[in-house]
């Protein structure tokens, strides 16, 4: 009986293992879900997760952008990195190679500029914000 258990726990640890190592090395997260997980991290004040949502080359500039808008209202100063993230909807996702857009609307307002796109870019396994690509506008050129 103690080793037909011991058998049952092997496998058990085995496919957890393998599961795990699945979702973290092969599985490739959605721009939706790297999205998600980013302004998540913003919404719950975590600046190391909302900055690794970001590409390298465009960290540094968002890492200066947060401690330049300590104590600033992020629904409330368009100089804050969060103010275009945290209460946004998220309309579309248009995947063009290791680019995507996303469509987002801020959920006040309703006027002709209230859309705006947020550039990604594909990094191994997941989707980072390109910070530097990003205008606050909807994009016009290279539009399908």
């Amino acid at each position: 009986m103690k080793k037909k258990l011991l058998v049952v726990a092997v496998l058990l640890l085995a496919l957890g293992g393998a599961a795990l190592a699945w979702y973290r090395y092969v599985r490739v997260e959605s721009p939706r879900e790297a999205w998600l997980r980013t302004t998540s991290a913003a919404m719950l004040g975590d600046e190391q997760t909302f900055l690794a949502g970001f590409t390298d080359q465009s960290r540094p500039l968002v890492a200066g952008l947060l401690a330049h808008a300590r104590g600033e209202d992020p629904k409330q100063s368009r100089q804050h990195p969060y103010f275009y993230l945290v209460s946004e909807n998220l309309e579309s996702v248009d995947i063009d190679g290791d680019t995507a857009w996303l469509k987002l609307r801020r959920q006040s307002d309703t006027g002709a500029g209230a859309k705006y796109d947020v550039p990604m870019q594909k990094v191994g396994q997941t989707w980072q914000i390109d910070a530097l690509r990003f205008t606050g506008k909807e994009r016009t050129a290279a539009k399908k």
